[in-house]
């Protein structure tokens, strides 16, 4: 695979100093994310690429210059289960009763202690091998636990007892309902337009009852390239809040196919 990227260079280029590394893998590419820099190599060629593209990476930055190691999947939604139920043996039933495990994909599972309850999901095999081959201990996640532990962490307050999280992507749209703090649903939807965006909204809060008084819609960042979401929802409801609406001002988040969770990394 020609990547064409600059740190396809000569060896120990030292021009990263104590960072944490963090990489975030899509269905048709990854991104090598730090504190200063995101870079996206695309998958075009054969998915083994990306055990190349790795080696030449830490090869070319040095391994010490890192403080932490992290991979975020992105390849498929993922499906919580509360702890007391949950039993690792039967991971593969767990996720047939959300979706079909395809045959290259091996199972995983976040274990949130705090909040008793457990993020599970599958990713391509190849993925566990590669970084077994770097012989580094990487941290490994869904973004799912992300943005469940983001959302969790709130001290929002009381006035609502309905609350939707909108985590919008280039092409989906993550939505968590809390009521009163407690999760009652959560999904990821395929959007390509505001009518999508509208539809799937409008679902939830439909087959919840839920009245809309009582409800505040919260979304995960302000990005510019969402601004058309913001409008049409904003037409029917006025109870928005906007989290952490700066960090679309900080550099190179637009490039990310989910550009809230671009400086997130464990």
């Amino acid at each position: 695979m020609e990547t064409g990227q600059p740190f396809l260079m000569p060896n120990k280029n030292k021009i990263l100093k104590n960072q944490d590394l963090s990489i975030h893998v899509f269905t048709d590419g990854f991104y090598f994310c730090t504190q200063s820099k995101i870079e996206y190599i695309p998958l075009v060629e054969d998915p083994q690429d990306f055990h190349k593209t790795l080696t030449e990476y830490l090869d070319y930055h040095s391994k010490e210059n890192f403080n932490a190691f992290s991979l975020i999947s992105f390849h498929n939604p993922s499906t919580f289960v509360p702890l007391s139920f949950f039993n690792k043996s039967f991971c593969e039933d767990y996720l047939c009763l959300y979706k079909k495990t395809k045959d290259y994909e091996i199972a995983s599972y976040d274990t949130l202690e705090d909040y008793k309850q457990v993020n599970l999901y599958s990713f391509p095999q190849f993925i566990s091998k590669v970084l077994k081959k770097s012989k580094i201990n990487f941290g490994f996640h869904h973004y799912n636990t992300l943005l469940y532990k983001k959302i969790l962490s709130l001290n929002s307050s009381n006035k609502f007892d309905y609350k939707i999280f909108i985590h919008l992507q280039f092409g989906a749209m993550d939505v968590f309902l809390l009521q009163k703090k407690c999760l009652k649903f959560n999904n990821c939807f395929k959007v390509s337009n505001t009518d999508d965006f509208l539809y799937y909204l409008f679902f939830v809060v439909e087959q919840f009852d839920i009245d809309t008084n009582n409800l505040e819609l919260n979304f995960l960042g302000k990005m510019k390239s969402f601004t058309p979401f913001y409008e049409a929802v904003e037409q029917y409801h006025t109870n928005i809040n906007f989290i952490d609406k700066d960090i679309n001002h900080i550099s190179d988040t637009a490039v990310h196919h989910a550009p809230f969770l671009a400086k997130y990394f464990s």
